[in-house]
């Protein structure tokens, strides 16, 4: 049985495979593919209707407990790249 996360957006129950973990890093909001990054995780349903949601009621720094403001531009064009069928690249894999 897969681990079940709740979507910071739309506050939705699923499974882990299915939503994608962001951590605060450096004052920005970043995605984190592998789910190995360091630090307090939240999940996010892959869409731009759960990220906007998660914006809107400010959920970001409240689920990483960090001060805001945050950066969320970075995760946002993360999330167009799934949105548009593309499977971004890792951090790891864009400096090789």
């Amino acid at each position: 049985m897969d681990a079940v996360r709740t979507c910071v957006g739309c506050r939705a129950s699923a499974s882990r495979t299915s939503l994608l973990r962001v951590v605060a890093s450096h004052g920005a909001v970043v995605a984190d593919q592998s789910a190995t990054l360091p630090g307090r995780g939240a999940w996010l349903h892959p869409t731009i209707s759960c990220f906007e949601s998660a914006v809107k009621r400010r959920a970001f720094a409240r689920a990483l407990k960090v001060d805001p403001p945050l950066d969320t531009g970075t995760l946002l064009s993360v999330l167009a790249e799934y949105e548009a069928g593309h499977q971004p690249m890792s951090p790891n894999e864009q400096a090789d």
